[in-house]
């Protein structure tokens, strides 16, 4: 896939809008707005958002990893977001969750189950699904490293190696602070269910593009799955589980609180495809600004908006228990 200006703008504009997004709920969650845990792990847009760039509206994404770049790309709109987080009625969920526990199968998206290695056996599933019919669709899950170690994985990934399934395992790890020896041991265990394995900076945009777009190609072309280990640059938290700590920087705009966050700025996904493109001339002063705006507008139209809907009435906790027949 060769990217043009326009494109590689976009990719920017929705890791800005991620991140964004993600400040402004943690904002809520401090207001006491969100009644739920909020558990973001900000900093992870290269993965997300490159994940789910490549395929095409007929795939199907799930994703465990707690951030919003998933949904955006697969045309869940900022106020769609906002709207199930506040557990407002007129959210995809209708106010019966106040998470990310949400799916529309017309755009690809698969609920988030709370088990992180859940999505791993779904998906694998679909998958097989979509090749016994002759279909020319991928399914891509989005885990996080701890899902490796659990039963729902290791099934997953056997059963698509032996159906040679299309489907796309991405899992995040972070850096391990002893030798490279674990990550190479956690990047060679699904050569031993014959499955093809490519690894990537996680941290790096273009590189978990180019990386997911092989395993598309791979997938579509009937060779089966695909493992992605995207390692991140840096194992540094944006928030605590509960959001209680501050962002010490953020996409769009350095702002760092000096120390060991300044030293840590390169590593931020969205900080170094900013300046990346800054260096090619792909981005101009009067762009970032642009475009940095274009993502606080939606932001704050997205905040208005839900400001204004009201919460499920308790009549409607009775609605989509039965099938009408």
């Amino acid at each position: 896939m060769r990217l043009g200006k326009r494109q590689l703008q976009e990719l920017l504009y929705y890791m800005v809008l991620t991140r964004r997004l993600e400040e402004a709920l943690v904002r809520l969650h401090r207001e006491k707005e969100l009644v739920t845990p909020l558990g973001l792990r900000t900093g992870l847009e290269a993965v997300s958002v490159g994940s789910s760039f490549v395929p095409t509206p007929r795939d199907a994404v799930a994703s465990s990893l707690p951030t919003v770049g998933t949904l955006l790309l697969r045309g869940v709109k900022p106020e769609e977001i906002v709207l199930q987080f506040l557990g407002k009625g007129s959210s995809p969920s209708e106010g019966r969750d106040g998470w990310r526990c949400f799916g529309d199968l017309s755009r690809g998206l698969i609920a988030t189950a709370g088990h992180a290695a859940t999505h791993v056996s779904v998906m694998a599933g679909m998958a097989f699904a979509y090749r016994i019919r002759r279909q020319e669709r991928v399914a891509v899950a989005l885990v996080p490293e701890e899902a490796v170690a659990t039963g729902d994985f290791h099934e997953g990934l056997n059963f698509a190696a032996v159906r040679k399934a299309p489907l796309i395992v991405v899992v995040v790890r972070y850096p391990s602070s002893d030798s490279g020896a674990e990550v190479a041991q956690l990047y060679e265990r699904a050569k031993g269910y014959g499955v093809q394995s490519l690894p990537v900076d996680g941290s790096d945009l273009i590189q978990v593009v180019q990386v997911v777009e092989t395993a598309m190609e791979r997938a579509r072309a009937g060779d089966g799955p695909t493992f992605v280990e995207a390692v991140l640059r840096s194992s540094r938290r944006y928030f605590g589980n509960e959001s209680a700590l501050p962002a010490p920087f953020s996409a769009g705009g350095l702002a760092t609180d000096g120390g060991e966050d300044a030293k840590d700025i390169d590593n931020d996904p969205a900080w170094r495809f900013e300046k990346f493109l800054l260096q090619q001339d792909w981005l101009s002063e009067a762009d970032r600004s642009t475009l940095v705006a274009r993502a606080e507008g939606a932001v704050l139209d997205a905040l208005r908006a839900a400001d204004g809907s009201s919460v499920p009435s308790p009549e409607c906790g009775q609605d989509h228990l039965f099938a009408s027949i």
